[in-house]
């Protein structure tokens, strides 16, 4: 594919299969990403592809293969286009000399005048091998016409056919056109020479693409090919595909960890940054977990498999940030509409301009003129720049975010979440450490069931709880030695707490609020110990057992150092910053302060959560929310843009369209800045490619050139066309710089 119109018609071409709900085709990939129902084959859709004229090859993403196979549709192009380039310039180089040398010598001028039949038939010859090194431009645009439809091979083709053959009608019939049969060179040489220049900037284009994807590329190069198992007790090189969830794993310093698992022995230090964007190494030990990709610094562990193949973190990844790039930005739909109709538009135009300079011209304004204007019409509007600018914009930026350890779920969230204006934060595990601590613990005196009989409970029934909470109180009892038993009957309802059956106990786990909507009393004690909790910030927890409301926790998390300067900074960006918490008023207070927010929603249910992104929503805020918790699914899945933070739940993860790799808030405003930026970069690109062709179209045309005297010839035009390109793609490419 060349440009936005190539793009369209495949896109039109594979929607038409039945059973294909979408289809988004990507310029720069020069791939298809196809959602179909089930039965659909594969060759129904290479079919439909190579009835509109291309061919298709199918692309599958098991690892590692895919890797090479990415980085050979990179290159093929490159290779394809110097191979042309090459055959082409060395002719081109000889008849451009043949054609301008007379002109600027005039002695030679009146040497070789006696054989300008001759000089013209021998650049007829020469002309040949040109037009094979371009061949590619006239079979694309015969496949077009056969199809009822133009591209800008079709504009190539007819601007350079038009000159080509005028230059033989007046060349083997020279009473055809004798004004222009004296004319060493003909137009040989516009032939010639838009098809180099077009070569030129094709082969430009391509590396210029190839630089788009190096992030995927750079993650694609991560995925090991090989691991070191542990087989009958002996150490054995195996493929990486050969490595089985349980299988133990070594690797030693200066490695790559092959697949993500967690570590049986050994120490440790890891540089994840190719993962996470963290720049300094971690370290690891027993019982820990590492990430496939990542690379071994000091130390040597063995590690036992726990995911393997599309299942790992850094597979995730590269689907991701694949996704994004294959997907199209709202944004894009302009280029689209536009270049559905461009070319035949622009076809209409070189048409009128040469009639116009038939007709209108001035007395004494020969032929050449009126086929001068049409083929510089012809080859300056080719819609490459605005076919590209959107899609370049988007893989570089998408890339340039996965290397910061932000993946985008989409083209349209990396547009949309620039254009938030209000930030909701979830507290536990996003704003905080999300590792709380008991810090308090206080019984009532009358419960009827034994203190250990309690810790028992305790321990049974929140073991099997995700949240931060739960896991801080398991923690608290097994410093007391506390055996869990089974739970059963176990009920979550988010926001409240848990229910459960432990050894025919009836065990309630949860704020004051689950206790007084179970209509349980919580002694004066208790109550007092909750409000001298929540003075110092702490969470309140109680425990009912057997309908007697026995404890209560005072449990506290620390807000992370980032979070304050991240609050600073999404502030400073002036955006609204919301926090949403189910803590009370006083916890959720006291945390706030801490990291300077003054809008607190507290006590709040999961869908409270939702109600406040909706009455945000019906005030015409554009909301982002933030979150890592089961409980604030709805609200991500229902905001505008939702990010789930690196140490959130894989249903968080799941419905939001954007996720941190890193538990840190300040890549919340980066990716924000990132966002900006790279559609700035859009816009840019728009403006530069819709400004090229409204100003050039009337310069080609020749509009200026009786007030001004000033004309595009046909290889200025094609070389200003392939200019166009190049410029779009190097100003994605300042995305790189992004830190």
């Amino acid at each position: 594919m060349h440009c936005a119109a190539c793009t369209s018609r495949v896109e039109d071409a594979l929607r038409t299969v039945d059973g294909v709900q979408t289809a988004a085709v990507n310029l720069i990939s020069n791939s298809a990403t196809v959602e179909v129902d089930e039965g659909v084959s594969d060759e129904r859709l290479s079919d439909a592809v190579t009835t509109a004229g291309y061919t298709a090859d199918l692309i599958y993403t098991e690892r590692p293969a895919s890797a090479p196979r990415f980085i050979d549709r990179l290159d093929i192009p490159i290779g394809e286009y110097r191979a042309s380039l090459l055959l082409a310039l060395p002719f081109t180089t000889i008849i451009a000399l043949a054609s301008m040398l007379p002109l600027v010598w005039s002695e030679l001028h009146h040497w070789i005048h006696p054989y300008v039949s001759s000089a013209n038939v021998a650049c007829f010859l020469l002309t040949l091998p040109v037009l094979f090194a371009g061949r590619r431009f006239y079979q694309g645009a015969f496949r077009a016409a056969m199809h009822r439809s133009a591209t800008m091979d079709t504009l190539i083709s007819i601007g350079t056919a038009a000159a080509w053959f005028t230059s033989v009608v007046a060349t083997f019939s020279p009473q055809a056109l004798p004004e222009l049969s004296s004319h060493i060179g003909l137009y040989y040489d516009t032939t010639c020479t838009i098809i180099a220049l077009v070569l030129v900037g094709k082969y430009l284009e391509s590396r210029a693409k190839k630089n788009t994807s190096e992030s995927l590329v750079a993650l694609l190069q991560l995925y090991p090919t090989r691991a070191r198992v542990v087989r009958d007790g002996q150490d054995v090189d195996v493929p990486i595909e050969d490595v089985r969830i349980g299988d133990s794993v070594l690797v030693r310093p200066g490695e790559t960890i092959p697949i993500d698992g967690s570590i049986m022995s050994g120490h440790v230090t890891v540089d994840e940054s190719m993962i996470t964007g963290e720049s300094l190494p971690i370290e690891r030990t027993a019982g820990g977990t590492v990430i496939g990709g990542t690379l071994v610094v000091t130390g040597s562990i063995t590690i036992t498999a726990t995911s393997i193949g599309a299942d790992t973190v850094l597979s995730r990844i590269i689907t991701s940030v694949e996704s994004t790039q294959s997907s199209k930005a709202p944004i894009q739909r302009l280029a689209d509409t536009i270049s559905g109709v461009f070319v035949p538009i622009v076809i209409g135009l070189a048409a009128l301009t040469y009639i116009a300079w038939i007709v209108a011209a001035p007395a004494g304004v020969s032929h050449d003129q009126a086929l001068v204007s049409a083929i510089a019409v012809l080859i300056i509007a080719c819609p490459c720049a605005v076919g590209l600018a959107t899609p370049a914009a988007i893989i570089v930026g998408s890339g340039v975010a996965a290397r910061n350890g932000i993946l985008f779920s989409s083209a349209e969230s990396l547009e949309l979440l620039c254009q938030t204006d209000t930030i909701v934060l979830d507290k536990t595990g996003t704003i905080t450490e999300g590792r709380p601590t008991v810090l308090n613990a206080q019984f009532a005196e009358k419960c009827p069931v034994e203190r250990d009989r309690i810790l028992l409970a305790i321990a049974s029934l929140e073991r099997v709880s995700e949240h931060p909470l739960a896991t801080a109180i398991v923690a608290w009892t097994a410093t007391h030695d506390v055996v869990a038993h089974e739970a059963t009957n176990v009920n979550t309802l988010p926001g409240r707490g848990v229910t459960g059956l432990v050894d025919g106990m009836c065990v309630r786990i949860g704020n004051a609020i689950f206790m007084e909507e179970s209509m349980l009393l919580i002694p004066e004690p208790l109550t007092a110990s909750a409000v001298s909790f929540g003075n110092a910030g702490q969470t309140t927890i109680f425990v009912s057992i057997n309908g007697s409301v026995c404890c209560a926790f005072g449990i506290a998390d620390n807000v992370r150092t980032t979070s304050i300067e991240a609050v600073s900074l999404l502030r400073s960006a002036s955006k609204d910053v919301i926090m949403a918490t189910g803590d009370h008023e006083r916890a959720a207070t006291a945390i706030a302060l801490q990291a300077g927010i003054e809008n607190v929603q507290h006590s709040v249910t999961p869908a409270q959560k939702l109600v406040i992104i909706e009455n945000l929503q019906r005030q015409g805020r554009n909301v982002c929310m933030v979150g890592d918790g089961v409980n604030d699914a709805p609200a991500l899945a229902k905001a505008n843009v939702g990010i789930a933070i690196g140490s959130g739940t894989d249903t968080a993860k799941a419905t939001s369209s954007v996720t941190l790799m890193k538990s840190d808030l300040r890549d919340v405003h980066k990716a924000i800045r990132l966002s900006s930026r790279t559609m700035s970069v859009i816009r840019q690109n728009f403006v530069f490619a819709f400004a090229y062709n409204v100003l050039g179209i009337p310069l080609a045309a020749g509009l200026l050139l009786p007030s001004l005297g000033l004309q595009l010839t046909p290889m200025y035009a094609a070389g200003a066309m392939a200019l166009s390109s190049v410029t779009v793609l190097a100003n994605a490419l300042r995305l790189r710089t992004f830190e």
